[in-house]
C-alpha cells in the first residue's frame, strides 16, 4: 500500500526541520539562498510536504530538500553529521544538523531503503501534484 502524503502551509520555510541545511545563504548575494529558497503561496504561506513513515512524520519544504534527504539516506554508508555540517558551510555545530536529529530508527542500514522508497514515492507525488511548481522554484 502506498503512503498517504499531504501538503500543509507554514508561515516560514525555515521552521521546517532540515531546511536551513539545504537552502544555505548565498555567499555572494545578500538575502539569497542556494538552492533558491522555497516560494510562498500568497495568502497561505509556504507549502510543506508531510510524509508519514511508521510512527514518524518527515517534513519537506522543497524538492531540493527532499532530494537532499534521498541522496544522503540512500548512501551505503551514512556520512557523519560533522561531515555534512562542514560541507554546508554553516557555522552551526553538527549536533544541530538534521541527520543528528533524525530518529535513530530511520538511520539503521536495514530501515533506510524503506525510508528512501517512501521518499521517492513522495517525489513522484509532488511531480503529479498541481503544487509541484511551487516545490521546484
Amino acid at each position: 500500500m502506498a503512503a498517504t502524503f499531504s501538503i500543509t502551509y507554514v508561515p516560514d520555510w525555515r521552521q521546517v526541520p532540515g531546511a536551513i541545511w539545504v537552502h544555505t545563504p548565498d555567499p555572494v548575494l545578500s538575502g539569497a539562498f542556494v538552492p533558491a529558497a522555497p516560494a510562498q503561496v500568497p495568502h497561505k504561506g509556504y507549502p510543506v510536504l508531510r510524509i508519514p513513515f511508521e510512527e514518524h512524520e518527515l517534513l519537506f519544504c522543497s524538492a531540493a530538500h527532499l532530494d537532499h534527504y534521498i541522496d544522503v539516506l540512500s548512501r551505503p554508508r551514512l556520512p557523519t553529521s560533522r561531515q555534512l555540517s562542514i560541507a554546508s558551510g554553516l557555522a552551526t555545530g553538527p549536533n544541530q544538523h538534521w541527520l543528528s536529529r533524525l530518529p535513530a530508527a530511520l538511520k539503521s542500514p536495514r530501515k533506510r531503503p524503506s525510508v528512501v522508497t517512501v521518499l521517492m514515492q513522495a517525489r513522484e507525488f509532488i511531480l503529479a501534484n498541481p503544487l509541484s511548481a511551487v516545490f521546484h522554484r
